[in-house]
């Protein structure tokens, strides 16, 4: 007697491993199908526009500098380094940034797989205060310099210098900077996103911002604004005369400046904050939004119509003027800004993902970032922003479900195991494999559904299917109505809560564990005067 049981319980243990495997290969199926799904978004972004990371706009002036000569003292020769370009950085004092997006996932298709895309306006609300940026300037930076006007006030001059000279011995050092190029600079990681050339309001005057004829920024893409007349004469002679700024009116009035950047991608949108005083605000339709970077927001809200959110930063503010100021200022651009946007595709793992970035430590982070600056002359700015995760990954949670696999077989098996034992039916292997083989053919029909509807949908008709064949096959297997009842009660049962606890994301582990701890109790009741050395 013992045999025969000992027996049909190797036999029930080795078609529990037959299906473990055949689970993993359809785990293998999913797994091909999320990245057959991420490859065709990765050539939606090569093919119309990638994530989006901008820098909030700054003002930039090319200067060239001629190094101090030095004389040799061995042959009295008059040694001078080579001149070099770089760039001088103004800041915003103050800057109201707004994002308002309209997200979709219809907008690029290829058959049955879609991009999350966004569209909307982008809005900054900037105040510069030209007159600290040179007060905080050390007096031996502060040079003279003059605008030549024609006869429309426009400016002719092709290089107006200023210039400042540390007399060593006979020899000078010279700095000459290039106010009629200043330029209010627009940066995109994809211009590819800005179907139409924003529109720049300064100081109630709107100009057309143009795409650089000569880009001064090495690896970052932007569109840039040539400053008014008014602006550069302001610039000039606030720097030829500091004592001037005290008590000029005109000079102290801040420049207004207004950009709206019609903006679209996909993915998620990144921003970097510069200047003294920045603040974020945004609003999308989306109602799954995925805060990253390295800062949340101050605020949040959600309602019926998406969401809303505030960041302020001052520390990554201030962080970010100073690496961009000092990267510009290297001679001839030898330092480049690096994006941050990348394609967050939701490629497995994709719960360890944040940032676009697969995940790693705060300190391997800070580790790769010093040895990328130190090898290539490069930085990283700070930045955050929003993922727009899929409120509904089909393939995330296929395989969520799949966790539960093993264990739905197993209490069906059960479930049959005790009709042989408690009403004393013969249920022969075979029986064991079929039921077991329409239990898998659950998850082969729920995937391919999920692709073409909603998840629960596609859920709720896999389990009807298979809860009913089984149903009506038990019928014939322990022979009688009553018991195939309970077996396929005890089977929706099981898919019901198993997908009760998927909805769950916050607490699905407890109440898995709790919902295991239940069952085994279960079993422990029901066979608790069973006297097992009696069961033939």
């Amino acid at each position: 007697m013992q045999k025969t049981l000992s027996i049909k319980l190797f036999i029930i243990a080795g078609l529990c491993i037959i299906f473990a495997i055949g689970l993993n290969m359809v785990s293998s199926v999913i797994y091909e199908r999320q990245n057959y799904a991420d490859s065709v978004v990765i050539e939606i972004a090569q093919q119309h526009v990638n994530p989006q990371e901008i820098i909030t706009p700054f003002i930039t002036i090319p200067t060239t500098v001629m190094p101090e000569c030095t004389i040799d003292t061995k042959d009295k020769a008059i040694k001078c380094p080579s001149s070099y370009s770089k760039l001088e950085t103004i800041f915003a004092t103050q800057t109201q940034a707004t994002q308002n997006l309209e997200v979709s996932t219809d907008t690029y298709q290829r058959g049955i797989y879609h991009a999350t895309s966004y569209r909307g306006d982008v809005k900054f609300d900037q105040s510069y205060l030209l007159k600290e940026h040179f007060l905080t300037e050390p007096l031996s930076n502060q040079v003279t310099s003059s605008l030549n006007e024609s006869d429309n006030t426009s400016i002719v001059a092709a290089n107006t210098e200023k210039t400042s000279e540390n007399t060593v011995g006979s020899t000078a050092k010279k700095t000459v900077t290039h106010w009629n190029e200043a330029k209010l600079i627009i940066p995109v990681s994809d211009l590819r996103g800005v179907a139409t050339l924003p529109t720049v309001t300064i100081d109630q005057q709107q100009i057309k911002a143009t795409y650089p004829q000569t880009a001064m920024l090495r690896d970052l893409t932007y569109v840039e604004v040539s400053l008014p007349q008014h602006i550069l004469t302001r610039l000039n002679s606030q720097s030829s005369d500091p004592s001037h700024l005290q008590t000029s009116n005109q000079n102290n009035k801040p420049v207004e400046i207004m950009v709206n950047l019609p903006l679209s991608g996909i993915s998620n949108l990144n921003t970097v904050p510069t200047g003294q005083n920045f603040e974020l605000t945004m609003n999308s339709n989306w109602h799954a939004p995925n805060f990253i970077g390295k800062a949340l927001p101050n605020a949040k809200s959600f309602t019926s119509d998406g969401f809303e959110a505030n960041w302020q930063n001052q520390y990554l503010t201030i962080a970010n003027n100073q690496r961009l100021s000092q990267c510009l200022s290297t001679p001839n651009s030898q330092c480049n800004v690096i994006s941050k946007a990348s394609l967050n595709t939701g490629s497995y793992p994709s719960e360890l993902e944040a940032d676009g970035y697969p995940y790693a430590s705060e300190a391997a982070v800070a580790v790769e970032e010093a040895s990328d600056a130190a090898s290539n002359g490069s930085i990283r700015l700070n930045s955050f922003g929003v993922s727009f995760a899929e409120p509904n990954d089909v393939y995330l949670q296929t395989e969520r479900t799949m966790k539960y696999a093993l264990l739905l077989i197993l209490v069906s098996f059960g479930t049959f195991f005790s009709f042989e034992v408690i009403k004393s039916s013969r249920i022969h292997p075979i029986q064991y494999l079929l039921v077991g083989c329409a239990l898998l053919v659950f998850y082969v029909l729920l995937l391919p559904l999920a692709e073409q509807i909603v998840f629960w949908k596609a859920y709720a008709i896999a389990a009807t299917a298979c809860v009913g064949l089984i149903g009506w096959y038990t019928y014939y297997v322990p022979s009688g109505v009553k018991r195939a009842a309970i077996f396929t009660t005890i089977l929706a049962g099981l898919y019901a809560s198993f997908y009760g606890i998927l909805t769950i994301e916050d607490m699905n582990l407890l109440l898995g564990a709790v919902f295991c701890f239940a069952l085994i109790a279960s079993v422990m009741v029901m066979t608790r005067k069973i006297d097992w050395y009696q069961v033939t």
